[in-house]
């Protein structure tokens, strides 16, 4: 009875972060909306033409730039063609309210961890690209620069403190910042406190027998399968999935490329009150299986994949976090892997003897 109680509460709590996450996309949807329509009635003003000449106007520059840019950024580049100066607005924002799709948002955090640039060729193109991952008291969210952006990068360290303009892109469900055309970063004297860097946003366990569709969840569960498939995918240096002819593989936007190779793992977790497929990629893959990508694909293509499982226990207990999916073509939830944690016996008694106390 107690354990539906806490149960119950838990949905309570998750139901109201989802609710208030809403709200405050909802809320910045309207500010931007607002926002373009300011600019419009500010342009028509200075140029001395109608509202309706400027969405025009606006409507073209962007189809001119094959909608490569928002209506906000058609704005500015309309303004400017016409002569009127327009002070560009940042909006600062904790990264735990960060969502894709944003633009023009400004955060400040301290760098957890930062990449070497990594090279790339295609057919069209050739170039680098890096990441930075940053993180302030509420979350954390990486960076991805391109090309000459490193340069602005190339003066930073791990524990510097950053000031990021720019976009928010959706990277396999979570958001991900670039710099694009108007972007900035660079270090700034603002006080961050140091961070932890598992740094997670604030998300309550929830038994694999109440999890819920598009629900965000921590479980602690034991691996009780793993689906023994190809454990290996290719994508470009853009992060997209690449196709394969028979003889090369080309990425949709970039063309023939030389592939990344990623790692996928899936298999089934069980806590007792229930049982979910789970899936596991790239950095939470080789967290499951204790082994990193190039070393996983050669053990793999020179023996097979039991191989990879040689110092894996099935039925080992792992914290997961994630989000919950409906598997369309088979009909039943899945739970996708954010983060792969191993269980401290310490710290889960402590969580047991809290969870006593709330209820005595």
């Amino acid at each position: 009875m107690e354990s539906q109680k806490i149960s119950f509460e838990l949905q309570l709590n998750y139901k109201d972060e989802m609710k208030k996450s809403q709200n405050i996309f909802l809320l910045f949807s309207c500010f931007y909306i607002y926002m373009i329509e300011e600019l419009i009635k500010k342009i028509a003003l200075e140029a001395n033409i109608s509202e309706e000449e400027v969405q025009h106007l606006i409507d073209d520059k962007k189809t001119e730039l094959s909608d490569l840019i928002s209506d906000e950024g058609a704005a500015y580049i309309v303004a400017k063609e016409l002569g009127i100066p327009l002070i560009k607005r940042d909006h600062r924002l904790n990264i735990e309210n960060v969502v894709p799709g944003m633009r023009n948002v400004e955060v400040v955090g301290r760098i957890i961890e930062i990449s070497s640039p990594r090279s790339f060729k295609t057919e069209k193109a050739e170039g680098s690209v890096m990441s930075i991952h940053i993180a302030d008291e509420t979350g954390s969210i990486r960076i991805s620069l391109w090309n000459e952006e490193i340069e602005k990068a190339s003066n930073l360290k791990e524990g510097d403190v950053i000031k990021v303009k720019g976009y928010v892109h959706d990277n396999m469900g979570l958001p991900e910042m670039r710099l694009g055309l108007y972007g900035e970063i660079e270090k700034v004297d603002e006080v961050i406190p140091e961070i932890n860097l598992t740094i997670e946003r604030t998300i309550e366990r929830v038994n694999i027998g109440d999890l819920k569709e598009h629900q965000h969840a921590e479980i602690r569960a034991a691996i009780v399968q793993i689906f023994e498939t190809n454990p290996f995918y290719e994508t470009c240096h853009c992060g997209k999935r690449l196709r394969y002819d028979g003889e090369k593989f080309s990425c949709p936007e970039h063309g023939v490329v030389e592939p990344i190779f990623n790692m996928i793992i899936s298999g089934v977790a069980d806590d007792g009150t229930g049982n979910i497929r789970v899936v596991f990629f790239r950095n939470n893959a080789e967290e499951l299986l204790g082994l990193k990508t190039e070393e996983a694909k050669n053990i793999y293509d020179k023996k097979d994949f039991s191989a990879l499982l040689k110092n894996f226990k099935i039925g080992k207990e792992f914290i997961l976090i994630g989000r919950v999916k409906k598997n369309s073509f088979f009909d039943r939830l899945e739970f996708i892997v954010n983060n792969v944690k191993k269980v401290d016996v310490k710290k889960e008694i402590e969580k047991l003897v809290k969870e006593v106390e709330k209820w005595n």
